[in-house]
C-alpha cells in the first residue's frame, strides 16, 4: 500500500480554490458529503458551494493575515451547508489556495486554551538550566494536550537524535537517553519539519481520503497542510513503535532544526485547531528560550575568551621574542577550552603541557596537522581513525583540535582530550539501515525497535560549536601577534609611503598658496602716516591669522563655526578692504568645515591676487541663509570695487574645487559668476551639514585679567631655555619673550646642545620645539621633568601624536607664536 502526497486525514475535508479565491479547482473525496451535495465540479464558484457569508469570512481572514511567518489564516466556528460548525485553515500552496475544514472545537474552550498557553509559557520563562527546562516542557505538554508519551529530542551534528527528556504513563517503557539514527528522519522529512513547524497525525490506522483533481492538473502541494496524510512508510514506522496518534513540534534555533517535541498516544488522538495553536506557539516560545540560553552561554564563553586574549595581547605588546613568550604562557593560553593537555609547535620546536602523546609521536601529528588543517581549524574525536598508532596513547590523547596560529601553514597549537569510555543506548542498531527506500522519499519501516547498546572506546568527548568559536577567536589573536605582524608592517609601510606622497602634494599646494598670500601681505606699502613698528605688528598679526585658518582646516574632524572660519581666514585683509559677514550663528560638520575652509582659502587667495582684496577700495560681502523649501543653506561670496575680471582661460585648482569638489564632497551645488564688477560665487549646502551653533562658553574675563591681590608674582629675571632648530622662528620667540620683560633667553638648536645647557645651568622654564629636524626633543623633556623644571611644547602640527602618553599633560603652544599667549604661558609656569 503506497499513499501519494495527494491524500488527507479523514477527520477533516479540503477545498482548493484558484488564486483569486473565486472558483474551486480540486477537493477531497469526502467534501461533497460534508457539504451535503451529491458531487462537486471544477470551476464552481466558492460562494455557491459554501455560502456567501462563509466566503466573505474566508476572504477577510486571508486579506488581514496573509502568509506571515508561514502560518495559515484562521476562521473559527464557521457554519457550513451541512449545518455543522467548522474551523478553517487557509493558506497558499503554489497556484492554489487551500481551505482545510475541521470540526470546530468547543467555542467556550478557546479562552481556556489561551489561559493554558499562558500558564505553560509562564512556567518555563525563568528557567535557565537546560535539564530542568526540558523536564518541565515534556510534563506540561503531556498534561495539557493529553498524550501517553512526550519526548524532547535534541539533534547532534551528525543528524542523530537523543531523547533529552521524557514523560510517559506508567505502563510504557522509557526511551529517555536513547539515541536514534539520522536515517530514521531522512532529508525530505527534515525539510518538511523545518518548514511546517507542527505535524499532527490523529489516527495512524485511518484510511486517507484522496484529493480529486481535474485531468492534467499538477499534483497539489500539501507541505503546509495540517490535514496532509502520513506516507505509508511513515505510518508503518509509527505502527511498529505502537503509536496510534502523534504530534511533533519543531524546535528551530538560528534557522535550523535543533530538535523537536514528540507526543505519542496509544490510541487515536485528533487535535483540534485550538490545541494545535497552543502546541505550535509553545514550541516557538521554547525555541526562543533555547536560543536565548545558548546565546547567553556563548556570550559568557566569548567574554571569557576575550579576557584571555586581552591579557595575552597586553603581555605580548612589549615582547620581541614572540615564540618564547607563547611557550612560557602555554598554560594560560589553554583556558579557552576544556582540555587535558596541549602541544605548541612554534619556532621549530615543541612545547608540551598536561596529557599529551609521547614526544616520539609528535612529528607524525605535525604531518597530520599540515595535511588536515593547513590554515583552518580541524578537529577529531577519534585520533586513531587518522593515525592508527594513536590507539596506544588514547588514555592521554584520544582526540585533538588543531589550531593554526600563523597565516601560512607552519605554526600550530594542538589541544588534546583523553579517552572517555561511554555506553550509548540506541533505539535501533545505527548500522542497520531500513531494508528499502520508499518512493516518497521516506525510508521503509524498521522491523524492530529493540534497544541496541554500543560501547564507545578510543574517543574523547565531542568538540562543540562553542569550542570551535573560542578556538577561532584565539587563533585570530595568535595570528595577530605571530608572524603576521611582519606582513602588516610591510603593508603599513607601503600605505604610509602612499599617504606621505599624497600629503606632500597637498602640502606643496597649500604652502604655495600661503606663500602667495604672505608675499602679497609683505608687498603692501607702508602707510603714509604709519611707523615701521606698527606696520611690522600688523603684518605679524595677519600672518598669525592665516596660520589659525590653516589649522582650522586641518583640525576640522569635530566641526566648527562658519563665522569663526571666515574671521580666521579673512582677518589679514580687514584693514585694507571692507569685508562683511552676515548670517545666523551656525555650526558646520567636520567634513563641511574642511571643504569650506579650502574653498574660502582659495577664494581669498584669488581675491588677493586678482579680485577685490587686491584693491584698497575693494569690498567683499559674504552672507548665508537657510532656504526652508529646499532644506539647504545658501552661502554667497560677492566681490565689488576691485579690478574688472573676466572668465579665466584656464581653470585652476580653485575653480575645479568649487564647481566639482564642493558638490562631490558635500552633495551641494556651486555657481561661479564672473561679473565685470567683481566675482560672485553662490554655494547651496545641504542642511544635513549644518547645525545650530552651540551656546558660547562663559568665561570669567575679570578673574583672568585681574589676578587676586597679593597672589600675583611678577617675573622679570627668569632663565628661559628655548630649543628651536629654525633660526627665524627662534628670533621671533626671543623677541616675544624679551618684549614681555620675562627674563633672559638661551637658544639652542639640537638635543645635544639642550642637554649640555641643562647640565651647565638648570633653567627656570623651557620651550621645546617637538620636531628638531631628524630628531625630537622628548629626551630633553624627560630630563627637565626629572629635574622638576616646567616646560612648554611648541609645534606646528595640528595634534599631539608626536608627544608620548606620559607627557600629554604638558602645555602646547601652537606655531607661529603669539607674543601675548607665549608670555602668559611662561608667566603661569614660573609663577
Amino acid at each position: 500500500m503506497k499513499w501519494a502526497t495527494d491524500h488527507i486525514q479523514p477527520h477533516g475535508w479540503l477545498l482548493a480554490c484558484d488564486a483569486r479565491l473565486e472558483r474551486i479547482v480540486r477537493w477531497s473525496a469526502n467534501a461533497p458529503r460534508c457539504l451535503g451535495r451529491d458531487g462537486l465540479a471544477a470551476g464552481l464558484l466558492l460562494r455557491d458551494v459554501v455560502g456567501r457569508q462563509a466566503t466573505h469570512n474566508i476572504r477577510n481572514a486571508l486579506a488581514t493575515h496573509g502568509e506571515a511567518h508561514r502560518r495559515p489564516a484562521l476562521v473559527f466556528g464557521q457554519d457550513a451547508p451541512d449545518g455543522r460548525r467548522y474551523d478553517i485553515a487557509i493558506h497558499t500552496a503554489g497556484p492554489d489556495i487551500l481551505l482545510e475544514w475541521e470540526p470546530a472545537a468547543d467555542p467556550d474552550g478557546d479562552g481556556a486554551h489561551l489561559s493554558l498557553l499562558r500558564t505553560m509559557i509562564d512556567r518555563i520563562r525563568e528557567i535557565t538550566d537546560f535539564d530542568r527546562l526540558f523536564r518541565t516542557v515534556v510534563r506540561l505538554f503531556a498534561g495539557v494536550l493529553h498524550f501517553d508519551r512526550v519526548m524532547l529530542y535534541r539533534f547532534a551534528e551528525d543528524g542523530s537524535g537523543e531523547v533529552a527528556a521524557e514523560y510517559h504513563v506508567p505502563n510504557l517503557e522509557s526511551f529517555l537517553g536513547q539515541h536514534f539514527p539520522a536515517s530514521d528522519i531522512p532529508d525530505p522529512a527534515r525539510r518538511l519539519y523545518s518548514t511546517n513547524l507542527i505535524r499532527v497525525i490523529g489516527d495512524v490506522g485511518a484510511v486517507p481520503i484522496p484529493l480529486i483533481s481535474p485531468a492534467g492538473m499538477a499534483p497539489p502541494d500539501l507541505s503546509h497542510a495540517h490535514l496532509r496524510a502520513a506516507t505509508a512508510s511513515h505510518a508503518d514506522y509509527l505502527r511498529t513503535m505502537g503509536v496510534a496518534g502523534c504530534v511533533s513540534v519543531s524546535l528551530m534555533v538560528d534557522g535550523r532544526l535543533w530538535g523537536m517535541i514528540a507526543g505519542h498516544h496509544c490510541s487515536p488522538h485528533v487535535m483540534n485547531m485550538s490545541q494545535r495553536i497552543v502546541a505550535r506557539m509553545f514550541g516557538e516560545f521554547l525555541s526562543l528560550q533555547i536560543t536565548n540560553l545558548l546565546r547567553t552561554k556563548r556570550l559568557a564563553m566569548t567574554r571569557q575568551t576575550h579576557t584571555l586574549i586581552e591579557t595575552l595581547l597586553k603581555g605580548a605588546a612589549p615582547v620581541a621574542d614572540m615564540p618564547s613568550y607563547l611557550m612560557a604562557h602555554l598554560t594560560d593560553l589553554l583556558s579557552f577550552v576544556q582540555c587535558d593537555g596541549a602541544a605548541l609547535w612554534v619556532g621549530g620546536q615543541w612545547t608540551l603541557h598536561g596529557a599529551h602523546p609521547p614526544p616520539a609521536a609528535m612529528d607524525r601529528l605535525l604531518g597530520l596537522a599540515r595535511l588536515c588543517a593547513g590554515t583552518q581549524i580541524w578537529h577529531t574525536t577519534c585520533l586513531s581513525a587518522q593515525v592508527p598508532d594513536a590507539a596506544a596513547y588514547a588514555a592521554q590523547a584520544a582526540g585533538v583540535m588543531v589550531v593554526p596560529i600563523s597565516s601560512q601553514p607552519g605554526d600550530y597549537l594542538l589541544v588534546f582530550r583523553r579517552e572517555v569510555v561511554r555506553t550509548l543506548k540506541w533505539g535501533a542498531d545505527p548500522t542497520d539501515r531500513p531494508s528499502q527506500q520508499a518512493e516518497d522519499g521516506y525510508f521503509g519501516p524498521r522491523t524492530s525497535f529493540a534497544i541496541w547498546t554500543q560501547q564507545v572506546t578510543g574517543e574523547c568527548l565531542p568538540w562543540s560549536g562553542d569550542d570551535m568559536e573560542a578556538a577561532t577567536l584565539v587563533r585570530s589573536a595568535l595570528i595577530e601577534v605571530m608572524g603576521a605582524y611582519h606582513q602588516l608592517q610591510l603593508t603599513e609601510r607601503a600605505t604610509a609611503d602612499l599617504r606621505q606622497r599624497m600629503l606632500n602634494e597637498e602640502l606643496n599646494h597649500r604652502v604655495k598658496n600661503i606663500l602667495s598670500v604672505v608675499q602679497s601681505l609683505v608687498s603692501q606699502p607702508l602707510e603714509p602716516d604709519g611707523t615701521v613698528e606698527g606696520h611690522a605688528e600688523r603684518l605679524r598679526g595677519r600672518i598669525r591669522a592665516l596660520a589659525l585658518a590653516h589649522d582650522q582646516a586641518v583640525r576640522s574632524e569635530g566641526g566648527g563655526l562658519l563665522r569663526a572660519l571666515l574671521d580666521a581666514e579673512l582677518a589679514p585683509y580687514r584693514e585694507r578692504c571692507f569685508i562683511t559677514c552676515d548670517g545666523p550663528p551656525v555650526w558646520l560638520t567636520g567634513r563641511a568645515l574642511s571643504v569650506l575652509a579650502l574653498v574660502v582659502h582659495e577664494l581669498a587667495t584669488n581675491a588677493v591676487k586678482y579680485g577685490a582684496l587686491a584693491h584698497a577700495h575693494g569690498r567683499l560681502d559674504i552672507s548665508w541663509s537657510h532656504d526652508a523649501a529646499a532644506d539647504e543653506w545658501r552661502i554667497a561670496w560677492r566681490e565689488s570695487g576691485g579690478p574688472g575680471i573676466a572668465p579665466p582661460v584656464r581653470r585652476g585648482f580653485g575653480s575645479v574645487l568649487i564647481e566639482r569638489g564642493f558638490p562631490h564632497e558635500l552633495g551641494g551645488r556651486a555657481h561661479i559668476n564672473y561679473r565685470p564688477g567683481g566675482l560672485e560665487v553662490v554655494m547651496d549646502l545641504p542642511a544635513r551639514h549644518v547645525n545650530p551653533a552651540p551656546p558660547p562658553v562663559a568665561q570669567d574675563v575679570t578673574a583672568a585679567a585681574s589676578p587676586t591681590p597679593g597672589k600675583e608674582k611678577k617675573v622679570t629675571d627668569a632663565d628661559i631655555l628655548l630649543v628651536e632648530d629654525q633660526f627665524l622662528i627662534a628670533m621671533e620667540a626671543e623677541w616675544a619673550i624679551e618684549e614681555s620683560n620675562l627674563g633672559q633667553v638661551r637658544t639652542v638648536a639640537s638635543v645635544y646642545e639642550a642637554l649640555t645647557a641643562i647640565r651647565t645651568r638648570v633653567p627656570d622654564v623651557a620651550i621645546l620645539d617637538v620636531n628638531l629636524g631628524d630628531e625630537n626633543s622628548i629626551e630633553v623633556a624627560h630630563m627637565l621633568r626629572a629635574r622638576g623644571v616646567p616646560f612648554i611644547f611648541a609645534t606646528g602640527y595640528a595634534d599631539r601624536t608626536m608627544i608620548p602618553p606620559d607627557l600629554r599633560d604638558v602645555p602646547v603652544e601652537r606655531k607661529p607664536y603669539s607674543a601675548t599667549a607665549l608670555a602668559e604661558r611662561i608667566r603661569q609656569l614660573v609663577s
